[in-house]
This record gives C-alpha cells, sequence and structure tokens, in this order.
C-alpha cells in the first residue's frame, strides 16, 4: 500500500508541476544594436494571463506610436494576445506558423517575438508574484 502511495505522489506531483517561476517577465530581440521587440507578460502555472509590448521598432519606425503602421501593429498585437490564457510552451510553438493566427498573418515576423518570449523565459522572472 505503501508503494502504491508513494507512485500516485509521484505521478501526481509530475502531472501537476509547473516549469516556470509565477510573475512577471520580461524579454527582448536585440538586432543591429536596436532594441526592436521586447514583450512583457505575466505567468501563473505556465499559463499566460497578459501580454503586451514594451517595444516594437523595426528601420526607425515606433509601430506603437506610427499611425501609418496601425495594421502591422494590430497584426503584431493579435499574435501576442494569443498567448493569453495558453501554456507559455504550446503558445512559443505555434509562432512557428503565425499564419493560423486569427488577424497576425504570415507577414509578420513572429521569429523575433518568439526570441523576445524565449528571451523572457530564459532570463526568469523580472517580478514574482507575491
Amino acid at each position: 500500500m505503501k508503494k502504491i502511495s508513494f507512485l500516485f505522489c509521484l505521478v501526481s506531483s509530475l502531472i501537476y508541476c509547473q516549469e516556470y517561476r509565477d510573475g512577471v517577465y520580461r524579454g527582448v530581440f536585440v538586432s543591429g544594436q536596436e532594441t526592436q521587440v521586447e514583450v512583457q507578460f505575466d505567468l501563473k502555472n505556465d499559463k499566460v494571463l497578459s501580454s503586451k509590448y514594451r517595444t516594437l521598432f523595426f528601420k526607425g519606425n515606433d509601430f506603437l506610436k506610427n499611425k501609418q503602421l496601425e495594421k502591422l501593429k494590430k497584426q503584431y498585437e493579435a499574435l501576442l494576445k494569443y498567448m493569453n490564457g495558453k501554456n507559455v510552451d504550446d503558445a512559443i510553438e505555434m509562432f512557428y506558423t503565425p499564419e493560423k493566427i486569427e488577424m497576425a498573418g504570415a507577414t509578420i515576423r513572429a521569429s523575433k517575438v518568439r526570441a523576445a518570449v524565449k528571451n523572457a523565459l530564459n532570463s526568469g522572472v523580472y517580478k514574482p508574484t507575491k
């Protein structure tokens, strides 16, 4: 009976084990000495609760402030918002096929966003949950 109880506890802990610490994460993608993508997101039990861009910049254009780039900004925002409510690793995997994410499309540089999210995870929690 003790062996069965131990096995049950072991399996339960593996199922409910989270990979990342709960809290706020920040990550960047830098190219050519220029921060192009900076993301911030909250994780709880490896699920993304909220996500946003802190920087979205390319070739001198600030997508977050330039009204002429509103369409591209919305596509990038759709990509990042796709993560909300999902397991972070599953969401990252979908960034390999952004054309399957509604409103994102294949024209955006999902690899930059994916790199920024992975940088955040690799850097560790920016601000732990209290």
